[in-house]
């Protein structure tokens, strides 16, 4: 059983690459509307728990690390998600490829429309907090982008690639069967608990340490490239909290292998034979911009706890939205829905 998360706050606002399995011919997605407290969470959990022999991923949400986003059932090729903002899908082939599920016809408006002026003051706070963790990650990224500027100056290029064949020859052979496929899921994002990443459940890790960030990005790119070359299937984790996209973890099922980088951002509470970067870089060359680096370390660690501090209080907002929710909403009928699309899956056949 894989667990992600399903996306994450970026300065360009939300992303995920859930999409990449909603939009296949050769999936059937259920698409879950429906406000805050309505079971979406409850109904994901209960699937994977009656479709627990089948191939289960399993996608949290960054702002509620406790509430499930989605649930990807891989033998099946079923996926039931959370259509709702900030995540919002719709169908492309409708009831072909994907269906709605409209847990609002299980609530009683009356009781909501009673409400209203709370629920729209509550909803509005709520947005407030959310906007002001972008603004937070906005400026994360931009002191990330710094660091990664810097270090990547100093990283000695040579040396670097030589490891890296080194290390390909040893763990991946070249298997001669064609390329290799790659998926992209987010196993670390900033969370009300801090940046925190997901439990694995492969047994052979490496731990890229590089505060520097550069030396360990370079590292997992290369290795992504090569493991496509040489007919391995892989899953990259990349990281949204800088300018662009960086290349943060690797995973190779077939191998039982997984490759996590630990650094100034990410302080990675697994263990596993670590991999000291510092080696790869030319000390004169961070030296020159020591206090820089210092500086930006310190202001990126600050500014992420700030973050979370956000999404601690977006989520104490988001609780008495879902009071409102919870009391207006007939569960029987939200039980009902679950028995049905269980039914479904059961005799769904591609």
């Amino acid at each position: 059983m894989g667990k992600y998360f399903l996306g994450e706050s970026t300065p360009q606002g939300y992303r995920t690459d859930i999409g990449r399995i909603i939009n296949r011919e050769d999936f059937y997605t259920y698409i879950l509307k429906g406000g805050a407290g309505t079971g979406k969470s409850t109904l994901m959990k209960k699937i994977a728990s009656e479709f627990s022999d089948d191939e289960t991923d399993l996608y949290y949400c960054s702002s509620d690390p406790s509430s499930l986003d989605a649930v990807v059932l891989n033998k099946r090729k079923v996926a039931v998600i959370d259509g709702t903002s900030p995540h919002v899908f719709d169908p492309v082939y409708p009831g072909v490829s994907q269906s709605i599920v409209n847990l609002g016809e299980c609530w009683d408006a009356g009781k909501l429309k009673a409400n209203k002026e709370e629920i729209l003051a509550v909803t509005k706070e709520n947005q407030e907090w959310h906007k002001r963790c972008r603004r937070y990650i906005s400026a994360i990224s931009s002191i990330n982008s710094d660091i990664l500027t810097i270090s990547s100056e100093a990283v000695k290029y040579d040396k670097l690639d030589g490891f890296i064949f080194r290390f390909a020859k040893k763990h991946f052979p070249d298997k001669k069967n064609g390329v290799g496929k790659t998926e992209y899921k987010k196993l670390s994002a900033l969370t009300e608990n801090g940046y925190s990443t997901q439990q694995l459940n492969l047994t052979d890790v490496y731990i890229l340490n590089d505060d520097n960030i550069a030396g360990a990005e370079y590292f997992l790119s290369r290795t992504a490239e090569i493991l496509s070359e040489r007919g391995y299937d892989a899953i990259v984790s990349k990281s949204g909290i800088f300018n662009n996209t960086v290349y943060e973890h690797i995973l190779i099922p077939e191998l039982n292998l997984a490759m996590m980088t630990r650094n100034c951002i990410n302080k990675l509470g697994l263990t596993g034979k670590p991999i000291n970067f510092k080696r790869f870089y030319s000390p004169e060359k961070l030296r020159s911009h020591k206090e820089r680096l210092a500086f930006s370390k310190k202001a990126s660690a600050e500014l992420l706890a700030e973050g979370a501090n956000c999404f601690r209080q977006a989520k104490i907002v988001h609780d008495e939205i879902e009071r409102y929710y919870i009391s207006a909403v007939d569960f029987e009928k939200i039980n009902d829905i679950t028995q049905k699309l269980t039914d479904e899956i059961k005799v769904y056949r591609i």
